[in-house]
């Protein structure tokens, strides 16, 4: 019990991020995707280069979608325990 409250605190806290530390890592994802684009040939104003950076979004969003999956699989279901024959993890 106590694993998950402290696992629950660290979350809570890890979530808390001050307004200018998000737009200073807004704009530096920004910029590595504008240099990612233009490493690929694309010219910045283009709509080719806006398309370039949508995609790099859609990427990046699949694959916070991908792990937020993957940690609600990791979890064990609540009936799992020594009660039932089955060891915690």
């Amino acid at each position: 019990m106590r694993k998950w409250f402290a696992v629950a605190v660290f979350m809570t806290l890890a979530a808390c991020v001050s307004p200018e530390e998000q737009a200073a890592k807004d704009a530096a994802q920004r910029a590595a995707d504008e240099h990612e684009c233009q490493s690929l040939g694309f010219k910045s104003g283009t709509t080719a280069f806006g398309n370039c950076m949508l995609k790099l979004k859609e990427i990046r969003a699949q694959e916070e979608n991908t792990r937020a999956i993957d940690r609600a699989n990791t979890m064990p279901p609540p009936w799992w325990g020594p009660r039932y024959g089955r060891p915690y993890w």
